[in-house]
């Protein structure tokens, strides 16, 4: 476990060193940069010696030391989540309540958002490495693989870091693709529906209801001003008949299965989900939509519930919690961010409540599952739209006939 960690801690040493050689003035405190700091005058000076024997002593101590710093930096984090829990504990002795133990415990409150997130970052490196280890003594002989096929399972001193543009262009293609994957599934039905020789009259209605939701996109995007939140909350507002209720949800409601999403929309918010590594969770192969709207209601409830102010989040923690409900993209400033994610908790958590507490004749059901990936289904539509993002070809097709219009 210690040399397959050294390994990628050494491929992290590189990255962070290439960053900081472009950019020296960031404060950034990032994952490479926090375990690299002591050994990134070694680095260059062992990458700039023509010597290969030089160069192979320089990379192994390089290894060793990143994976010290690593390792007393996994130990660190791990004594200060401790603290952070005691802390949770006391404030929640003195409401004669008691902490749970797990991810609601994390939600008692008591900490400020930073802390919030440190204890969630410290939880997800707790399972990732539990998982490492497990692998490492169950299948010895297929651990390099296992690193080698999933980088981002690594905990957070020995994670590489991903690059925003990548993570941009990423989703602007996973966008492109999911639209694909709808016109098609309107006009050509399934291969799998010639083994049913019954099921024509079911093809064609899933092939027409996809029909309507390809009409209802190209007119909600055809829209004027369907930009920004105020975009997202025109979506919101023709969605409300379908996110409100007056008798409870049923089972594939709250799961978005069945005719509540078809699965080309769900595989695409999964491949833009699974664009930034922060949003993977410890899973080796990625997070579902559910399990990541799980992750960021309960994030919205303790911002609503502690009364977190947008404005005193800090600038790095503001664009890991938008690109976590896929809001902007690189070229965002943390104004945009800090009015993206005001509105995102004024109305995926804040309105709702208001309505349901307001409506005291008839008991009102909220599907909070669905708005949420509504939303980052706008969202991701809207930073592909927008003229920041990498993937610029995309938007060049069309603008000269736009301008000729």
């Amino acid at each position: 476990v210690f040399a397959s960690a050294a390994v990628a801690a050494g491929e992290a040493t590189t990255a962070a060193a290439s960053s900081a050689a472009v950019n020296p003035d960031s404060s950034a405190v990032t994952p490479d940069a926090s375990i690299t700091t002591s050994s990134a005058g070694a680095s260059s000076a062992s990458s700039s010696s023509s010597n290969p024997i030089a160069q192979l002593a320089g990379y192994v101590k390089d290894t060793v030391v990143n994976f010290k710093n690593g390792v007393f930096q996994m130990n660190a984090d791990h004594r200060r989540c401790n603290e952070l829990r005691a802390k949770q504990r006391a404030f929640a002795l003195s409401k004669d309540t008691i902490r749970p133990r797990g991810v609601r415990g994390i939600q008692t409150g008591g900490v400020s958002y930073e802390e919030y997130d440190f204890l969630r970052k410290g939880l997800v490196d707790r399972n990732k490495l539990f998982a490492v280890v497990m692998v490492s003594l169950c299948l010895p002989n297929y651990f390099v693989y296992y690193l080698w096929s999933f980088p981002d399972m690594m905990p957070t001193p020995f994670l590489k870091g991903k690059d925003p543009n990548e993570i941009s262009r990423e989703r602007c293609h996973a966008v492109i693709s999911t639209l694909l994957d709808m016109e098609k599934g309107a006009r050509v039905a399934p291969w799998s529906s010639k083994l049913n020789p019954f099921g024509k009259k079911a093809t064609e209605r899933a092939m027409g209801r996809m029909g309507d939701l390809v009409t209802l996109g190209c007119a909600s995007m055809e829209e004027y001003g369907a930009a920004g939140s105020a975009g997202g909350r025109r979506i919101l507002k023709k969605l409300k008949p379908q996110l409100y209720s007056t008798v409870p949800l049923t089972k594939q409601q709250r799961l978005l299965a069945g005719n509540t999403i078809p699965k080309q929309i769900i595989k695409g918010i999964t491949k833009a989900i699974g664009a930034d590594p922060l949003n993977k969770g410890s899973s080796p192969f990625g997070i579902g939509i559910l399990k990541h709207i799980e992750y960021v209601t309960l994030a919205d409830e303790f911002l609503v519930d502690q009364s977190v102010e947008i404005d005193s989040i800090d600038p790095e923690l503001l664009a890991e919690a938008c690109s976590a409900r896929l809001i902007g993209g690189p070229g965002w400033t943390d104004g945009e961010r800090r009015e993206a994610l005001g509105s995102w908790v004024q109305e995926m958590e804040v309105k709702p409540r208001g309505a349901i507490k307001s409506n005291d004749d008839d008991k009102l059901h909220y599907n909070g599952n669905l708005a949420r990936a509504a939303m980052m289904c706008y969202n991701v539509v809207d930073g592909t739209r927008d003229s920041r993002s990498d993937s610029s070809l995309l938007r060049a097709m069309y603008r000269g006939q736009m301008m000729a219009e």
